[in-house]
């Protein structure tokens, strides 16, 4: 495990060059999905970890374990999709890399079109907050990711993923590039931002932490899907 740490905290790379990128995280990933054991040490930690289990979330399309928080921005999770499915395209704070270890989903990549009201207030972080948007995001691009497929998302790129059962994916993502990303309804056109921890409201960041007994859920989970 020292080894997948290590390189995490050493990851040297420039984000803004994704295809270059892409070439040293798809190996990082590669080799921890072949490693079970090691993924499985990783995760364990998370339970003995407070600062690591205090990341971890629940949503309500998929539950988030952070694995490794290190010192230079990078963030290493495992995804586990829920059973409700939403067609809500959105972006990211950070540009990743995914890997998918079991299950399948479709990934549509966007472009929004119209203008985006940037002065929609802070306090908008839910979709029950979601105010009507100009921008619509039309689907541009459709791909359908497995097990063992990789890609890389700039975080100015919008796409959304429909998950079958049981997906499980690995999730490096790079160190922030803003405050907030854009997440919209295509049912409704409404839209609402999430923001990292340090600007989220505190009623949400209270309802999607994880609890040590959802967490422990999850990875009862992972090992009958023998994921680790």
């Amino acid at each position: 495990m020292s080894d997948v740490l290590d390189a995490l905290d050493k990851l040297d790379v420039d984000w803004t060059n994704l295809p270059e990128t892409h070439r040293t995280t798809r190996e990082i990933l590669a080799e921890l999905a072949a490693d079970r054991r090691t993924l499985r040490t990783m995760i364990d930690r998370v339970r003995e970890t407070p600062s690591l289990l205090a990341l971890c979330e629940r949503h309500r399309l998929l539950d988030k374990i952070v694995v490794h928080d290190a010192p230079n921005g990078v963030r290493l999770r495992v995804h586990i999709s829920t059973k409700e499915h939403r067609d809500r395209p959105h972006d990211h704070r950070f540009s990743f890399t995914s890997r998918i270890l079991t299950g399948a989903y479709r990934h549509t990549r966007h472009e929004l079109v119209g203008e985006l009201d940037e002065s929609v207030p802070w306090h908008v972080q839910d979709d029950v907050d979601a105010v009507l948007s100009e921008a619509k995001a039309v689907p541009r691009f459709v791909t359908r990711q497995t097990a063992g497929s990789t890609y890389s998302l700039h975080h100015t790129e919008v796409h959304t993923t429909f998950t079958t059962p049981d997906t499980v994916s690995l999730f490096l993502r790079g160190p922030s590039e803003k405050d907030r990303s854009l997440i919209t309804e295509r049912e409704t056109g409404r839209l609402w931002w999430r923001y990292g921890a340090d600007k989220e409201r505190q009623d949400r960041r209270a309802r999607k932490q994880m609890q040590p007994a959802e967490f422990e859920e999850l990875v009862g989970r992972l090992h009958r899907l023998d994921v680790i």
